[in-house]
């Protein structure tokens, strides 16, 4: 029979009516757990019921049939039919050995005996629910080469640690890893942020997460280690993922002078119509002070992020591309187009979910005020308010100031920021009782730690929000939305662990004028 024909009848014998009872193919997997043409078929079930992760994990496991099928370019468009089902149950037992080399012309004909050859002893597993398939630390077969699949991320870390960032797409992501984990030794970890009980908003302050790893030997040898870290991921153990929360920890923190130092250019532009030319420019003295100063990264990152900028402002849109903190080592500098990598001492993730420039939204509701990028909730601060004397609206800050009267423990704390030229502000206060109360004369009273971290963060010229209900319900628990799995970094708070800082390298203090805010 010609290859030709071998496809047409295979099209044909892979459409449309499904598998009445897939019980089967679970069965046979967790009992002929090498038997790779297994798994291809109970991946294209998975799939063609929309479960991703289950399907990437199947074909994970299948190893060169999912890829020979791939290459060949099969058009299977359902699940196995009816048909098939009943030809397993009359099959006589038979041996078939597959051989890797071949570029995949063997495979139509190893599916035809494949399914002729499934022992009718599978009868058994008919109305036995054997449940998902093996799921704790496995051995995935080497990765196939998905069509379409998205460049490798660059090895950088020493570590050999990559992160991928996972907005509710985790399982498209495990394909993506599966499709380049054979390109070089090292782990590949998938993270993801939980979203907010009103699904509006992903909560970065909470939780970020690892999901799932893989962990590849490299040089095309050899399995991938696969491990799973949230139930939601798998029905299973969950490994221990403590080893990745310094990593991420530390990805977040470059992610986050990113974005700072995104906005604070996009600020400068917005203010003076022109791009700043070096670093200084955002942190001169008051009363042009967009940010008390940069840190080394930030600095680095400079040259690269202001043509970023330029390019998003040319296009009139969020960027597509993450605005990433140089990498030390290379030489020479990436163009605008391309990736760059953090500082070589940490990991990059393959997309950067923080793209958007910082804004504050605040629930006059919930008295919380949350610094956000996009749909991302970056910090979330507990705040005292004035009731109905708090003025509702859309605002700018208009100045920033620290010491306030010429001291850090006055009625205005140790940091402001003036909202729109007027008399309302956001402030520390010498009144810390009042926080998550209505207490103020209208302005926005904050805690000394967090109006600090606040101040380093955002810059003039960032949009205030305050209305009612604008924000989404506290976490009641004050967790991290996990079920006591494991915890993300940041998990169990409004903001993580780790605070933002910067250092002091202008005057951005106002001695000369007396503060009259509304408290």
């Amino acid at each position: 029979m010609k290859d030709k024909n071998r496809m047409d009848q295979l099209e044909r014998f892979f459409q449309h009516n499904p598998i009445e009872d897939p019980l089967y193919l679970k069965k046979y997997v967790k009992e002929h757990p090498d038997h790779k043409m297994a798994w291809y078929l109970l991946g294209r079930e998975y799939a063609a019921q929309g479960k991703e992760g289950k399907a990437a994990y199947c074909f994970a496991q299948s190893g060169e049939i999912y890829e020979a099928f791939e290459r060949q370019k099969i058009a299977i468009e359902g699940p196995l039919p009816a048909s098939s089902v009943s030809a397993l149950h009359k099959g006589a037992m038979t041996t078939v050995k597959s051989k890797p080399s071949g570029k995949g012309k063997w495979m139509p004909l190893m599916v035809i005996l494949f399914l002729l050859a499934v022992p009718a002893a599978m009868d058994l597993a008919k109305n036995e629910d054997t449940g998902n398939v093996p799921n704790e630390t496995v051995a995935a077969a080497p990765a196939p080469a998905a069509a379409n699949a998205p460049a490798t991320p660059k090895q950088d870390a020493p570590s050999g640690v990559k992160l991928y960032f996972s907005n509710g797409d985790w399982g498209n992501k495990l394909q993506q890893v599966l499709s380049s984990s054979g390109s070089g030794a090292g782990e590949s970890v998938i993270m993801g942020v939980p979203r907010s009980e009103d699904g509006k908003w992903n909560e970065w302050n909470r939780s970020v997460k690892p999901l799932i790893s893989v962990e590849s030997p490299g040089g095309g040898g050899g399995s991938a280690a696969l491990k799973y870290y949230q139930s939601q991921t798998c029905s299973c153990q969950v490994a221990d993922s403590s080893k990745f929360v310094p990593v991420i920890a530390n990805w977040m923190h470059e992610r986050e002078q990113a974005i700072v130092l995104q906005s604070a250019i996009q600020a400068y532009q917005k203010k003076t119509g022109t791009l700043p030319e070096k670093p200084e420019h955002l942190s001169k003295p008051y009363p042009d002070n967009l940010l008390p100063g940069l840190s080394p990264e930030m600095q680095e990152a400079f040259p690269q992020a202001v043509r970023k900028v330029n390019e998003i402002a040319k296009a009139g849109k969020a960027p597509q591309d993450p605005v990433q903190l140089a990498d030390k080592n290379e030489q020479p500098k990436q163009e605008l187009k391309e990736q760059a990598a953090p500082s070589s001492s940490q990991p990059k993730a393959s997309a950067d979910p923080l793209l958007e420039p910082l804004r504050i939204v605040i629930d006059t509701d919930k008295h919380r005020l949350a610094l956000v990028s996009g749909d991302f909730i970056i910090r979330s601060y507990p705040v005292g308010l004035g009731g109905e004397k708090t003025p509702q609206g859309e605002f700018v800050i208009s100045e920033k100031v620290r010491n306030p009267n010429g001291k850090s423990n006055g009625e205005f704390g140790s940091r402001g920021m003036t909202l729109s030229d007027t008399l309302y502000a956001i402030h520390g206060t010498n009144k810390p009782s009042s926080i998550g109360k209505d207490e103020s004369h209208g302005c926005v009273r904050m805690q000394q730690a967090d109006i600090e971290e606040l101040y380093n963060m955002v810059t003039h010229e960032t949009k205030v929000t305050i209305g009612k209900g604008v924000l989404p319900p506290s976490n009641p628990d004050g967790g991290n939305g996990n079920g006591g799995e494991n915890p993300g970094v940041g998990a169990g708070g409004g903001k993580p662990e780790q605070s933002f800082g910067l250092p002091l390298q202008t005057d951005d203090s106002n001695p000369s004028k007396k503060y009259k805010w509304l408290d």
